[in-house]
């Protein structure tokens, strides 16, 4: 057919026209989708280089479907969301970041408008130990002086000095802490990963850590340790005394069997909690772990992945022993001087005020019962205690644990509940009335070392820190064998004290981030961590069953 024909009919018959132009509209669309899809495909990193490095040093990252511009995608390494200014060179197969000087060991992600890679593992160089050749004495840490000569707990504290380096990476700020029994001042406990507000290589600011008392403090960096300059710790609303000391060989297995996967690439993450540390649960030592973690530390958790490799032979386990230091902790409290929280009190513990995935303050049903049994109250304390002999004496403790889909409700409906449900409750019951409150979940130890899983919780006092309470032996569970060295009753005891026989494997609840784009995310509940993450499987895995135990004693002294 000739151009002119063609051009005839298509003047004479309008019809024809309408199907040219949308036969056009539709080729045209679909080539649209087809470069929409391909360019919003999930990113794949393949490898990053250097796998260790310093921050400053250039992060190269290879893969495919990053996109041949950056616009708002964006990359992440250890849980840090690099600025597009650390960006060098974004192409669909290779990225180039400059790393920032706060990066953190941990796993790196490319995440585009087409999803969130897979991981891969960064580790910090300036955070390895490395020899040092310079001459010690002139290179360790040295303190000339503190802006505070005395303060309170979650106060700061400015130390002027030199050679503390000019980042923290691994080193550390010691204040005082006493066993007392030993009626000494020879140890120390280190400052929180949350106290510190700023470190310089002849300055530091830093919060008075839970359990410090009057002595000294000390900067340990990997030079080596400073002298040790005094420092007096206040508190009118009262003190908290350490004793009976205990420490525990802990074992706990995770089994996974069964698997079926789609293709060799499946991933499996496991997310092993790793035991909490505190002002009464003072050193945690892992002694094996079996096999190696893939990361022996990331926020609170150890690292298991496993591949299709891994169970060519079968079943794969995971076997893990800890060594963990109790103390029983005592208070002694002045209601008196127990004073409303500070602006900046409530900012730093707004996270235990607030309603969170286990603890439900915004239920209509708790909020009315929180200000029936507060009132007028406002000594945080004081709140505390009524709501504590209110729980006691209204509910009844149940010996057993319920199921995990049990709803926390039914302990207002029955009067009746586990020590999840007590430690629960008490929680949102005390951050309705304006009280900062953790809950806590372990194991507790009976004398003749068996271990059950149980929970229990955390109040705040601002200039003294968190208080103990455990509701559920409070208010009568049976359990075997406490011998008290005084009179206290159970219930007169657990508000305000706890013995050493609670291992603590959470304080608070650990929200934890996925390491995988649309993967398959397992949560455990009631068992003894709180964690939003245990397990974490990508698609590719089509089914699996796992077994964790319950940490089991294996050895005291």
């Amino acid at each position: 057919m000739s151009n002119k024909t063609f051009s005839y009919k298509l003047r004479k018959y309008p019809a024809l026209r309408a199907v040219l132009v949308a036969l056009t509209a539709t080729v045209l669309l679909f080539l649209m989708l087809i470069f929409t899809f391909s360019a919003h495909k999930n990113p794949v990193v393949s490898l990053i280089a250097p796998k260790i490095a310093n921050p400053g040093d250039i992060l190269v990252i290879y893969g495919q479907n990053f996109g041949t511009e950056q616009d708002d995608s964006f990359v992440e390494v250890g849980g840090l969301r690099l600025t597009a200014t650390s960006c060098l060179e974004w192409t669909d197969e290779r990225i180039r970041v400059k790393l920032p000087e706060n990066v953190k060991d941990g796993l790196v992600f490319v995440v585009t408008r087409g999803g969130r890679s897979e991981a891969k593992i960064f580790t910090n160089k300036a955070a390895v130990p490395v020899k040092v050749v310079s001459d010690p004495a002139s290179a360790l840490p040295v303190i000339y002086s503190t802006d505070e000569k005395s303060q309170s707990v979650g106060k700061l504290v400015t130390i002027n000095g030199r050679n503390f380096g000019t980042m923290r990476s691994n080193a550390e700020v010691l204040f005082s802490w006493q066993d007392s029994e030993t009626a000494q001042n020879s140890e120390y406990i280190a400052c929180g990963e949350n106290d510190y507000e700023y470190w310089s290589e002849e300055k530091i600011k830093v919060r008075v850590p839970d359990g410090a008392v009057s002595g000294s403090i000390r900067v340990v960096t990997e030079r080596g340790r400073s002298n040790n300059f005094p420092m007096t710790i206040l508190s009118n609303a009262g003190k908290k005394t350490y004793s009976e000391k205990r420490t525990y060989v802990v074992d706990f297995t995770l089994e996974i069997k069964d698997v079926v996967f789609d293709s060799d690439d499946a991933v499996m993450v496991f997310r092993v909690p790793l035991p909490a540390l505190s002002d009464s649960q003072r050193t945690v030592e892992l002694t094996e772990s079996s096999p190696e973690p893939t990361i022996k530390n990331m926020f609170g958790t150890m690292v298991h992945q496993f591949g299709a490799k891994d169970f060519a032979q079968g079943n794969v386990s995971a076997a893990h022993t800890f060594i963990i230091s109790t103390h029983r902790v005592t208070t002694q409290i002045n209601a008196q001087n127990v004073s409303a929280y500070s602006a900046i009190c409530k900012q730093r513990n707004y996270a235990y005020l607030t309603e969170d995935s286990i603890v439900p303050c915004n239920d209509a049903q708790i909020k009315a019962l929180a200000q029936k049994i507060g009132g007028k109250t406002k000594n945080p304390y004081q709140l505390a205690k009524l709501v504590y002999d209110y729980m006691t004496e209204n509910f009844s403790v149940l010996d057993t644990i319920r199921s995990g889909d049990a709803p926390l409700g039914d302990l207002l409906k029955v009067h009746r509940g586990d020590s999840y449900d007590f430690a629960i409750m008490y929680c949102a019951l005390l951050r309705n009335l304006g009280v900062a409150a953790m809950p806590v979940a372990g194991v507790l130890v009976d004398n003749s070392m068996q271990s059950q899983q149980h929970w229990w919780c955390e109040f705040y006092i601002e200039d003294l820190g968190w208080v103990p309470v455990d509701v559920a032996l409070g208010s009568g569970l049976k359990y075997d064998g406490f011998n008290f060295s005084r009179s206290e009753e159970p219930k007169d005891f657990y508000f305000g004290n706890l013995d050493a026989q609670h291992i603590a494997f959470s304080r608070g609840m650990n929200k934890l981030r996925p390491t995988m784009a649309n993967s398959k995310i397992v949560f455990l509940p009631r068992t003894f961590a709180l964690q939003s993450i245990w397990e974490e499987s990508s698609e590719k895995v089509q089914s699996y069953s796992s077994y964790w135990t319950t940490p089991k004693i294996s050895g005291v002294y």
